[in-house]
């Protein structure tokens, strides 16, 4: 079966062979549910640290199938709505690790596709934040002076003709730089982290969907065809968690759409005037985000974030509506993409929390059960160093890593339906006005 082949541009441009499924019971060290950056990335750095683990991963579908191979492939240090929103909540005592852990993992994904020769088009370009009048610019320069209350001095503002220079937009009028930002291609990074974990010793089981499991001293893990029997278990399942029906009174599975065109012709292309390369996010509170890929087509989603009633996360992978607009999105920033046709168009679940801060924890206080999640839409950074939080959970619980503002962490709670979908669309119809009232 390549039905995964549909689900994003980055998951069917490849060959890929699957894994066989789990066929019978099996007694392990440690439990991964989830194939994705998170799970991939438990089982990588527990297998590094732990060597004589024996470490099985379970995928429902193949590896990469969730956010880890549709997401826009920026990894990024974001926490919360920006740095601004970050030192506001949490003041700097507690922003300032938090967020340079989180340029860390940035500089760790790097770091893992180059130990592991991982082929992935990695471009570590930086970030450009974009303003598209004098009141988002203002925003900016907030974000700027909070950059550098926690010392990141890399940060730049642009304007006039040094933003010019780095984009040709017809919609901004600049920008805030930030160069801890790399671009690549997710579901070959999520691939080449399988490799890496195989060649470490774990077995990946795709095709395996698990269906319970049954915490205790000895956890176990229910799959249609056979039992796994753990002394410790790992979720990496993100928006997919709503399927295991646990933690789902503090997050809610949201959609985002992409859009890609097919590659620009040298033409197309220079009108850009995009020669470094950055990844882009506008100011927004619903965000654009975009960027180039290797063959140079241009990937740009956001927009509007769907919650579809019942914490829904099948079937949802398109949304005609929100592609159209996204096109025409384009096209005002870009009007020399007038003629570029669309060639992919794809979407899915992320899992957001009311203060869009991840959360790492233990499970019912369960302290054999681990997880992390609720990355809000910018996790492909901190869920590839995932493993590090989750192993001292585990083996280290007085770590630093374990006091940083994400983990053990309040992140809100939801009431149930009706409610979640009335409380959830109210503020995103807030979130959504302000932005149209503020673009007019």
């Amino acid at each position: 079966m390549t039905e995964y082949q549909d689900k994003s541009f980055w998951l069917g441009a490849t060959p890929y062979a699957e894994n066989a499924p789990l066929a019978e019971d099996l007694e392990v060290d440690l439990c991964v549910v989830g194939g994705g950056f998170t799970g991939l990335s438990a089982a990588y750095y527990l297998k590094k640290k732990k060597p004589d683990l024996k470490i099985a991963v379970l995928e429902n579908e193949v590896v990469g199938y969730g956010a880890s191979g549709r997401n826009g492939g920026f990894s990024m240090p974001l926490l919360g709505w920006n740095i601004t929103y970050l030192n506001w909540a949490y003041g700097e005592e507690r922003a300032k690790p938090a967020h340079q852990f989180m340029v860390s993992c940035v500089k760790r994904t790097k770091e893992l596709v180059e130990a592991e020769k991982i082929d992935c088009d990695l471009e570590y370009n930086g970030l450009l934040v974009l303003a598209r009048h004098e009141r988002q610019f203002r925003g900016l320069e907030h974000d700027y002076d909070n950059y550098l209350k926690l010392g990141m001095t890399g940060v730049k503002l642009l304007k006039g003709d040094d933003f010019k220079a780095r984009l040709h937009s017809a919609a901004h009028i600049g920008a805030l730089y930030d160069p801890e930002t790399a671009i690549l291609n997710p579901a070959k990074l999520s691939r080449g982290m399988k490799t890496a974990v195989e060649r470490l010793g774990v077995k990946v089981f795709e095709r395996t969907p698990v269906s319970s499991f049954e915490p205790g001293p000895t956890v176990t893990v229910k799959t249609p065809k056979a039992t796994v029997r753990a002394k410790y278990l790992a979720l990496g399942t993100n928006a997919f968690t709503v399927r295991l029906n646990v933690n789902k009174n503090w997050y809610v599975p949201m959609f985002t759409y992409i859009i890609m065109t097919e590659p620009l012709n040298e033409k197309q292309y220079s009108s850009l005037g995009w020669t470094k390369r950055e990844g882009i996010e506008d100011h927004r509170q619903l965000v654009h985000y975009l960027r180039l890929t290797a063959d140079n087509r241009l990937l740009f989603g956001g927009r509007d974030a769907p919650y579809y009633y019942g914490n829904q996360v099948e079937g949802k992978d398109r949304h005609e509506g929100i592609f159209a607009g996204l096109e025409r999105d384009m096209k005002e920033f870009f009007p020399g993409l007038a003629e570029v046709k669309i060639s992919h168009r794809w979407g899915g679940p992320v899992a957001l929390t009311l203060l869009m801060v991840p959360k790492f924890d233990y499970y019912s206080d369960h302290k054999n059960i681990v997880y992390g999640m609720g990355y809000c839409g910018h996790g492909v950074a901190l869920s590839t160093s995932a493993g590090l939080i989750l192993h001292d959970l585990l083996f280290d619980p007085e770590s630093d890593l374990t006091k940083l503002l994400f983990v053990h962490n309040f992140v809100g709670a939801l009431p149930p339906e009706p409610f979640r979908w009335m409380a959830v669309n109210a503020i995103k119809d807030s979130l959504r006005l302000y932005d149209y009232l503020t673009d007019a």
